[in-house]
């Protein structure tokens, strides 16, 4: 498989966003994301609607710090959150229930996903 883009993922997660699912919402997601072919990212969601863009957030509801390769195993849904945490893998600040939140409004891509784009 070639290089995977993060920015591409990231850039990609407002079309995978399930509004149904973030009712009533208003945050900021930051994205920390180490090593080559990272940077920060933030996500804002509001009013059923999902933006990304490559910023910092000042005080953003949740940040979540992690290597490259962790972001795209969680991406994938080759990694479960919580065992990223708890393999300290994921770091992250701010709002639990949001954390908690992610993988029902934002679902794993596929392979054939990749494949496509």
């Amino acid at each position: 498989m070639a290089e995977i883009d993060i920015r591409e993922f990231i850039f990609g997660m407002p079309s995978r966003f399930s509004p149904k699912h973030a009712e009533g919402l208003s945050a900021t997601i930051q994205f920390l994301i180490e090593g080559d072919g990272g940077g920060s990212f933030v996500l804002s969601i509001e009013d059923g609607t999902c933006v990304a863009e490559e910023r910092m957030e000042e005080a953003p509801s949740l940040q979540l710090k992690m290597s490259r390769k962790t972001y795209i195993d969680l991406a994938m849904g080759q990694l479960k959150g919580p065992q990223a945490f708890f393999t300290r893998k994921l770091r992250f600040r701010g709002d639990t229930k949001l954390l908690m939140k992610m993988h029902t409004m934002f679902p794993a891509l596929k392979k054939e996903d990749i494949a496509q784009g």
